[in-house]
């Protein structure tokens, strides 16, 4: 999302259908995936605001949308503009822009990881995750190329969802094929194997999909509310169209090794040598290394991240002493624990007794 997008056709859609969930009481948390402003036309299409017969869409909307664009120009529009007239009740919103520029590919990846991390924090108390960002989704990106701050990431809809989010996020058609299309709408669930998907087309301007991932719990909720907006004014008119999404799974993976696969997926892609990994992990917390140690899948991912604890010594190799003390002991539940030598004297001590 760009600032000066604010007010564009797009908007009047994608703000209408967000309002109808947050009214029926979804809590909403909105990433905008903010960048820089371009000297693109994109955000141009407004003339729809000179026509009042628009209004019969959503006349809040409208009339809000009309307002913000009357009194700026698109160097001016803001989409705190759009949170400060709580457009969308009871959202919480993220605002923080992405910009990627000028940086190293690592540099890039690790300011991406903390702005993500911060997008976590900043909408804990969201139910749905709406992410807005300029292009879509893409499947190819990583966060260290240039240019991926205009997508949202697999792995980031991922984490979103395994920390007990829905998500919802648009992409565009395009020029791919209609088979082509079916796969890029469904690919989501090759990242999160148990999640069901619905979508919303919405028909003005550039075509454009909501992809719905959500948790199978909930999926008949959203079918009936996503029924309930296509029963109003933008759904009797088909500007809003249901689309159909393949429902289908890869393997038969259990959702929790999908889940610590998506975040060790995540890392792997950001830092994949074992330097960057190395720098990386020396500035993480050890709260942070604690997640990666409980989602690697093989012991010595676990030795290795565990290594890099700020514990005042190091970890050790798999059953020795460690010359500065430490001792590693494996747990029941698949964790290490590094043992200073002070703790291991007190759990022999009690042993004896």
């Amino acid at each position: 999302m760009k600032n000066q997008y604010v007010g564009d056709i797009g908007d009047y859609g994608k703000y209408s259908l967000l309002r109808f969930l947050a009214q029926q009481g979804i809590r909403i948390g909105v990433n905008w995936y903010l960048t820089e402003n371009d000297r693109s036309e994109d955000g141009k299409f407004i003339k729809y605001l000179e026509n009042d017969s628009e209004k019969i869409y959503d006349q809040d909307v409208f009339w809000a949308l009309k307002k913000i664009v009357d009194e700026h120009d698109k160097d001016h529009r803001k989409v705190r503009m759009i949170q400060d007239i709580e457009l969308i009740p009871k959202t919480v919103f993220f605002d923080e822009p992405l910009d990627e520029t000028q940086k190293s590919p690592m540099e890039r990846a690790w300011k991406r990881r903390i702005w993500f991390e911060d997008s976590q924090a900043a909408l804990a108390e969201a139910e749905l995750i709406f992410a807005d960002p300029d292009n879509g989704i893409s499947y190819t990106k990583t966060s260290r190329k240039k240019g991926s701050e205009k997508y949202i990431l697999p792995e980031e809809a991922a984490q979103y969802y395994y920390s007990g989010k829905d998500v919802v996020y648009y992409c565009h058609k395009g020029r791919r094929s209609s088979d082509k299309w079916n796969l890029a709408k469904a690919k989501i669930i090759e990242y999160i194997c148990d999640a069901r998907l619905l979508a919303l087309t919405f028909h003005r301007g550039t075509q454009r999909s909501y992809i719905f991932v959500v948790h199978p719990e909930r999926i008949e909720m959203y079918e009936s509310l996503l029924q309930g907006f296509l029963s109003t004014s933008w759904g009797k008119s088909e500007v809003f169209t249901n689309e159909t999404v393949k429902q289908y799974k890869t393997d038969k993976t259990e959702p929790d090794l999908c889940r610590r696969w998506a975040m060790i997926d995540s890392f792997q892609k950001a830092f994949p040598t074992k330097q960057e990994k190395e720098t990386a992990l020396t500035r993480m917390t050890n709260e942070q290394i604690d997640k990666l140690i409980e989602a690697s899948m093989i012991v010595q991912g676990k030795i290795f991240c565990a290594s890099f604890k700020g514990t005042g010594f190091a970890a050790p190799t798999i059953g020795t002493l460690h010359p500065k003390g430490a001792t590693l002991i494996y747990n029941d539940d698949g964790t290490v624990t590094v043992v200073s030598p002070s703790d291991l004297e007190e759990r022999s001590g009690n042993n004896s007794q």
